[in-house]
């Protein structure tokens, strides 16, 4: 496993050496997947146990777009399932673009 060795300035007198490894890109990628799988099912939950808190917390990440014109009685359904699925899917392959691209970076 090739190392690459980072000079960090902590201050004007003193550095710290940071080594640089490489990522396993399919750990990252399964290690991202599990984070947004478990993102969405607090979302979910929060949907089912608080709708009205969550329609204005979700609101205020999309700077304050009123969520409730659009907001659907919560239920489980075939396209929550394929939601969750699909979330989890996007973020293995986020997790293997990110650790290839840390790893290109990191060869230098």
């Amino acid at each position: 496993m090739r190392e690459k060795r980072l000079y960090i300035e902590i201050n004007s007198y003193k550095c710290k050496e940071v080594k640089m490894v490489k990522k396993d890109i399919n750990a990252t990628g399964i290690a991202l997947a599990f984070t947004f799988l478990i993102v969405s099912i607090i979302c979910l939950l929060l949907v089912f146990i608080a709708p009205e808190f969550a329609l204005n917390l979700f609101g205020s990440f999309v700077h304050g777009i009123d969520l409730t014109k659009i907001a659907v009685t919560p239920s489980i359904s075939g396209n929550t399932l394929l939601g969750i699925i699909l979330v989890t899917v996007s973020g293995y392959l986020i997790g293997v673009i990110f650790a290839v691209i840390y790893n290109k970076f990191a060869r230098k």
